[in-house]
């Protein structure tokens, strides 16, 4: 068990990360690459009022992405401030913790978004390949912030956390 400082920490950034991960997502597929947008598996976007539609659910998610992101980085603040200062947590775990929040967030959107729901999809407006590989690629990012977080805290510290 880590310590109570170093798991609010690592909680924060990876509430961080998880904003970072729908920011992301709104930004380079929903508007630069426009493969898809939040509704558009519901509300056809290749019309102009279902295009606004699609694009004001795009924007409202944004603002509660940016929301979760200042949540995050409020909490990583207090945390980082209320830390021990004799073992901070390394810098290496923190950003491994938002890695992880990150690919967290793309998993949901994928299994949740797109499977469950079919809220959208990868590329309008199917299931496909491209959903696929979005899978294995939040199950990547989400096992090497993982790894990262776990490589950070040397054997002897966890063993020290457990004993507390």
């Amino acid at each position: 068990m880590r310590p109570t400082a170093e798991r609010s920490t690592l909680l924060a950034a990876a509430t961080l990360g998880v904003g970072f991960g729908g920011l992301l997502d709104v930004i380079l597929f929903h508007q630069i690459l426009r493969t898809h947008h939040l509704v558009s598996g519901y509300v056809d976007p290749t019309t102009l009022s279902g295009l606004r539609t699609n694009v004001f659910a795009d924007g409202v998610f944004s603002l509660a992405m940016l929301l979760v992101v200042c949540v995050g980085g409020v909490k990583l603040w207090s945390a980082l401030v209320a830390a021990d200062p004799e073992r901070p947590p390394a810098a290496s775990a923190v950003g491994g913790a938002a890695v992880v929040g990150l690919g967290a967030w793309n998993l949901f959107d994928v299994v949740v978004d797109h499977a469950l729901l079919g809220l959208h999809h990868a590329t309008y407006p199917v299931l496909d390949a491209y959903d696929l590989g979005w899978l294995v690629a939040s199950l990547a990012l989400v096992a090497a912030g993982w790894i990262a977080v776990e490589k950070a805290t040397p054997t002897a510290a966890r063993a020290d956390a457990d004993a507390d």
